[in-house]
């Protein structure tokens, strides 16, 4: 399987005077440390584009819909800020959790968390993370598959399960699950990159901004 599927690319990219991060997301102000970005806040109505784009490209495969609405929603929120100095890199991204043929967004209530994270025992379910790299009219977007196969279900995992139902983390990340809190005797495998789940492909990310030029 492919795990980086190119969605658009265009321009030409320099070397960065500085890099903008357009995401609030502390897990993906953690994984872009080593880039000391700024961090700007965007303002997007993502149900909106979201609805636009899967109903684009409805005659695809579930799965690359997904993705590429993704990047859809990375663009967005790019061209959402106006940059004035062109020599300014701007790093936006978006992130899905993919059920078989369904999204999974935040939970809205407990009992739609529980429901969420049991589906997953026994099942592989995808997370898909779209990223737009951005300076000037020079676009870079692309999207990163990752497959995560949680183990079957057995009842000494119970108290585990109930644990982190019971807890905060379910309730405020699309798919009920935050993987870097969860169990690892949850998880069998995952294929692809661990931080595409997490919110961004760094590796991928970084590999494209050292291309520019840039000493990373």
């Amino acid at each position: 399987m492919t795990h980086t599927i190119q969605y658009q690319l265009s321009g030409k990219f320099s070397p960065p005077k500085e890099i903008y991060l357009l995401s609030q997301s502390p897990r993906r102000r953690e994984l872009l440390d080593f880039l000391s970005p700024k961090i700007v806040g965007v303002d997007v109505d993502e149900r909106a584009v979201e609805e636009a784009s899967m109903e684009i490209f409805k005659e695809l495969p579930f799965l690359e819909r997904a993705g590429r609405t993704c990047c859809d929603l990375a663009l967005a929120k790019a061209r959402a800020v106006e940059v004035e100095d062109p020599a300014v890199l701007s790093i936006a991204a978006d992130t899905m959790v993919v059920f078989g043929e369904t999204i999974y967004n935040k939970p809205r209530d407990r009992e739609e968390a529980e429901s969420m994270f049991r589906s997953y025992f026994g099942q592989i379910h995808q997370v898909v993370t779209g990223v737009c790299l951005k300076q000037g009219d020079s676009l870079d977007v692309f999207y990163t598959v990752a497959d995560i196969r949680f183990v079957d279900y057995y009842p000494e995992l119970e108290p585990v399960i109930q644990a982190y139902l019971t807890s905060e983390s379910p309730m405020d990340k699309a798919g009920a699950y935050g993987f870097q809190d969860l169990d690892p005797r949850f998880i069998e495998y995952v294929a692809g990159d661990v931080n595409t789940i997490i919110g961004l492909p760094v590796a991928e990310t970084a590999k494209r901004i050292a291309a520019m030029g840039s000493v990373i």
